[in-house]
């Protein structure tokens, strides 16, 4: 079983899940507080935090898919994204996702790379653990960067050895 954020220790450097920013972001959250004093350690320059450029943009869109549902018009993510597909008009009238970057760069969050290196890297943590591809290619960059601790709300990572999983719970 994981430890929460609260086991996370001073000068640490943690990774962190698209799940966890989403939820530090969005007031409506199940996690929200617990996320956002995460990323608030992060900003005080308690802890160090990284992300992963490609989780990066899997925050903006989520961001712009939440917007948009929460304006009630669709009940189901599939949906939101069809129509913000077939009406790109609606995105440009979105404000949320356009102030994320503003807000990673305010928690003093990392944003770090990936390469075509980290696709090879990545593939035997979806071979060996069953991670999907995304998730691996997080894992290959925390090898890479040498970081151990990683912030999620997805306990499939504690599958991998040598990462240290830590949940907002």
């Amino acid at each position: 079983m994981s430890k929460t954020f609260r086991h996370i220790g001073a000068n640490i450097e943690v990774m962190l899940d698209a799940n966890v920013v989403v939820y530090a972001l969005f007031p409506q959250a199940h996690f929200h507080e617990r996320c956002k004093q995460l990323l608030v350690r992060g900003a005080k320059g308690e802890i160090r935090l990284h992300l992963v450029v490609n989780t990066a943009a899997d925050v903006i869109h989520r961001a712009m898919v939440l917007e948009a549902l929460a304006q009630g018009q669709f009940q189901k993510s599939a949906e939101v994204v069809n129509h913000l597909k077939q009406n790109p008009q609606t995105i440009q009238n979105l404000s949320r996702y356009k102030t994320i970057l503003r807000d990673l760069v305010q928690a003093h969050i990392n944003i770090l790379p990936l390469t075509y290196r980290d696709l090879h890297t990545s593939k035997p943590y979806r071979d060996n653990y069953g991670l999907m591809t995304n998730d691996s290619l997080i894992v290959a960059v925390m090898k890479r960067e040498k970081i151990q601790h990683l912030a999620t709300n997805d306990t499939d990572f504690e599958r991998i050895p040598g990462i240290v999983v830590r949940v907002p719970g």
